[in-house]
């Protein structure tokens, strides 16, 4: 309680500061506005599966798995995928073994999944001349840089270079085996054979390739490193375009009927404050949507459905102010006075309601996955910003209507106040 009255104190002093002066106001009121229009502007939404369509898939690990495989396997993976060019995806630990892959707008699902579930594991053995190959004589662990290059004839290939034990015993091995091919293989599968015509110092090494795209994969396992288990897809889900736009529309229809729906409230409730709580609330869906941009969320429909929660929790905090304010009124205080009053001792309430909600909100992002991760994040979004529009901003366009159109505050709420109680609350 100590720790909240605190708080309060000093919004209540940030906000006096603010509101002393009306120019300093409507000041902080166009970069309030301005600046997220340029965020939007500059860095669009970023969708996710459900609503852009692509590829999910469920990675299951084999073998003895330790504390920390799990957490190797999915930064490996996270590698892999940055190489594809996916933007914000999705990849989460579930269960003890398995690992969720969610790639939106994925153009080649195939090429992708196969990628993701390579081990990667790299190996350098000597060809015998019956076509077998010899014991694994170095490792890819060993690599240090991998680039995508040209080989012989301008067939694509990739440059690798070795760290300092592995260009020793990689000197050792060519050395050894000069006029013999020394086959790399890759999960298994050789990917070249090159005939060791000398004693190869400083580490360095080429794999040639058929055709570019193989080169680019093997450089990106190479960079990403091998997996420290083998990896089984259980689940491959192809998640259409066109699903995705019918979500969206439904959302939408959703979004725009709950807007429509409080501002009607509001404005039959409140009169003139419900009118300003209505374009506050608009504001507020436009802070809203700036910010998950600025953060770098990805919006999903569990996030879309957070978003039209905080919508009436946006407005509660205008009840509470609002209820306050009649109070202020019917006691006698003017009507400057009565709205000052009225957001000072709606404050704590205010605080109160939203803070339990971010605490839910702390608890849904600490041990959700995936889509109720996303709905904590917009709902703490949601519900931070609620503190700017209901403290801040609603109040300054409640000054700014009351001094520019010289409201009476007989005339503020419906119903006007007869001995000191407003007669009615509503048309």
């Amino acid at each position: 309680n100590n720790l909240i009255n605190y708080y309060i104190k000093q919004i209540e002093i940030w906000e006096r500061k603010i509101m002393k002066n009306r120019k300093t106001q409507y000041l902080w009121l166009l970069v309030i506005l301005i600046v997220p229009a340029v965020i939007l502007y500059f860095n669009k939404i970023k969708l996710g599966l459900d609503l852009r369509g692509g590829t999910s898939v469920v990675l299951q690990a084999q073998g003895k798995i330790e504390s920390d495989t799990m957490e190797k396997v999915r930064d490996i993976i996270e590698r892999r995928v940055d190489g594809l060019g996916v933007t914000e995806p999705v990849i989460q630990i579930s269960g003890n073994d398995r690992l969720i892959v969610e790639l939106a707008g994925i153009k080649d699902s195939q090429k992708a999944v196969e990628l993701i579930g390579t081990t990667a594991k790299l190996e350098f053995k000597i060809k015998n001349q019956d076509g077998t190959y010899g014991p694994t004589l170095l490792e890819g662990s060993a690599i240090k840089t991998a680039v995508l290059s040209q080989g012989e004839f301008g067939r694509p290939a990739v440059d690798f270079t070795l760290d300092g034990k592995g260009a020793e015993v990689f000197a050792k091995i060519t050395r050894e085996n000069i006029g013999k091919p020394l086959a790399i293989m890759l999960d298994g599968k050789e990917q070249s054979s090159p005939v060791i015509n000398s004693e190869i110092p400083g580490g360095r090494g080429q794999i040639t390739t058929n055709n570019r795209e193989d080169a680019k994969n093997i450089t990106n396992l190479l960079k990403s490193g091998a997996l420290p288990v083998s990896i089984k897809i259980l689940e491959v889900r192809t998640v259409g375009a066109t699903l995705g736009v019918e979500s969206i529309k439904q959302t939408q229809f959703a979004g725009i009927l709950a807007m429509i729906t409080i501002s009607v409230f509001m404005f039959a409730i409140y009169k003139i404050p419900g009118l300003i709580a209505d374009v506050v609330l608009a504001i507020y869906g436009f802070l809203v949507l700036a910010s998950l941009s600025l953060v770098g969320s990805t919006l999903t429909l569990p996030g879309i459905a957070g978003f039209i929660l905080t919508l009436g929790m946006a407005v509660d905090a205008n009840v509470i102010t609002f209820e306050r304010i009649k109070e202020e009124l019917a006691k006698g205080y003017s009507i400057d006075d009565a709205v000052e009053k009225g957001f000072e001792n709606g404050l704590p309430a205010i605080i109160d309601g939203n803070l339990t909600t971010l605490l839910i909100a702390a608890v849904l992002f600490s041990f959700g996955t995936g889509p109720v991760r996303g709905f904590a994040v917009t709902l703490s979004l949601g519900v931070m910003i609620t503190m700017l529009t209901a403290i801040f901003i609603t109040k300054l366009f409640m000054h700014f209507v009351i001094d520019n159109f010289k409201i009476k505050k007989e005339k503020l709420f419906w119903g006007g106040i007869k001995d000191g109680k407003f007669e009615s609350n509503t048309l």
